[in-house]
């Protein structure tokens, strides 16, 4: 065997070894829920986007911040669990085994949590990045308003009241006009409670009502008692050579490998190697009705809110006044999924529900998919011979608005008939403070 042949057949084995090591034959990066990275959802052409007649004129986007570390509570959760799950692991008898190969016990013996309660919520390196490339992205695709020459007369960019939505700013900024440029760039202080990045937080009937029952008696919790979870528990401690791993040990898990596996490109977490790809669909499933009910179709009211800062986007088209072309906010999770239902994007039939997970298995209200790090909504106004329309992307894709299903350029004429009522009855107050709540209709 020559020299070029032994080669070849390393790197065949080292790749078949990696491959793997990092999948174990399945895309486990998909189903991470709100901790998606967003490399997996993103749309990474550069390519300039034109229809014959039209030219872009405006831009009103929005922004989850990058991708970020934990939250106190689930550093702290970690911090406490997970090293003695790892001692768990490293002292069973029943390692290694069919699934949890020596590797992967290498992978646990390495690992060790860096993070400490300061660290909570900030702004992770790969969240860096991915502001600076969808900026790039962006202005390649749309030079005429993403312009590289930075003005506070051209660009308006807000940020909510907080280090990671702040540093997304920034890094959103370098990637238009170089780092340098960017140090400069004014941003007004941030509110708390902004009305228009975070109107959730002043709707006080939502935040009781509603986020409360979500969290202690909700569709989630519900679920968290079916067979289902009651599978995964099994399965999960059977692959460890374990027994008393609880549910909550399982969710700290999938939490972790989502946010390691957001941090990092090349490496894999060792808190994904216990999961098969129907124990992750699940706990995905588990994820996707907290959010559903909470952020999303569950209530009305969680999505009526939105209509301030649909104003805010219709007040900006709808003005005679070329400037600013970009209005930019960066903000949270809770604020996008209000704002995509709002639109009516990625509704099913039925509503998800703790009982027909099944059924639901082709849902359009995957996380994964529409809330993962830095999702971002982009619509852009056009001026074609005259005409108003309005171009929408998500996640930097093109997506039809249900008022134009057949068509990627909706006429804004159209787009303000089919929201009427959103524009004429955003009684942000009387629908925050009354103490009825109507569920949605399916």
């Amino acid at each position: 065997m020559g020299f070029n042949t032994v080669c070849v057949l390393f790197l065949v084995l080292f790749y078949l070894g990696w491959s793997e090591q990092c999948s174990k034959g399945y895309p486990f990066e998909h189903y991470l829920g709100t901790r998606t990275p967003y490399r997996i959802v993103s749309n990474n052409s550069f390519h300039k986007i034109h229809y014959e007649g039209c030219t872009p004129k405006k831009v009103w986007m929005i922004i989850r911040h990058g991708t970020r570390n934990p939250s106190t509570s689930n550093i702290e959760t970690i911090n406490e669990k997970l090293p003695k799950i790892k001692s768990l692991i490293l002292n069973s008898q029943n390692l290694p085994n069919d699934f949890i190969k020596n590797r992967d016990l290498d992978l646990f013996k390495k690992w060790k949590s860096s993070l400490d309660s300061e660290d909570n919520n900030l702004l992770a390196h790969e969240g860096e990045e991915e502001m600076l490339l969808i900026a790039e992205r962006m202005q390649s695709r749309f030079p005429e308003v993403f312009e590289n020459v930075y003005s506070n007369t051209t660009y308006k960019l807000k940020f909510t009241h907080s280090q990671r939505t702040k540093k997304s700013a920034y890094y959103f900024a370098a990637g238009l006009f170089g780092k340098q440029t960017a140090k400069d760039v004014w941003f007004p202080e941030p509110n708390k409670k902004d009305p228009i990045l975070r109107f959730y937080k002043l709707c006080n009937k939502w935040e009781k009502e509603i986020k409360s029952s979500v969290k202690d008696r909700g569709e989630q919790k519900t679920f968290q008692e079916t067979h289902f979870i009651e599978k995964v528990v099994e399965e999960v401690n059977e692959k460890l050579g374990l027994n008393e791993l609880t549910i909550s040990d399982i969710s700290i898990m999938y939490i972790t490998c989502g946010f390691e596996t957001a941090w990092n490109k090349r490496s894999k977490s060792p808190w994904c190697t216990p999961f098969t790809e129907e124990n992750l669909k699940v706990l995905e499933y588990m994820e996707d009705l907290k959010y559903y009910w909470q952020d999303g179709y569950g209530h009305e009211l969680t999505y009526k809110q939105a209509c301030p800062a649909f104003g805010d986007l219709v007040n900006h088209f709808d003005t005679t006044s070329a400037y600013p072309k970009a209005v930019i906010y960066f903000t949270h999770s809770g604020t996008l999924l209000k704002i995509l239902a709002h639109l009516g994007l990625y509704k099913d039939n039925e509503a998800l529900t703790a009982s027909n997970y099944d059924s639901m298995s082709n849902r359009k209200w995957k996380t994964s998919l529409i809330d993962s790090f830095a999702t971002n909504l982009a619509l852009l106004l056009y001026d074609c011979s005259g005409t108003k329309k309005v171009l929408t992307l998500h996640q930097e894709n093109i997506v039809k608005l249900p008022c134009c299903p057949d068509t990627d350029l909706c006429e804004f004429s159209k787009l303000t008939e089919y929201y009427q009522e959103s524009i004429d009855r955003c009684d942000f107050e009387a629908m925050c403070n009354t103490s009825t709540i109507n569920s949605s209709e399916f």
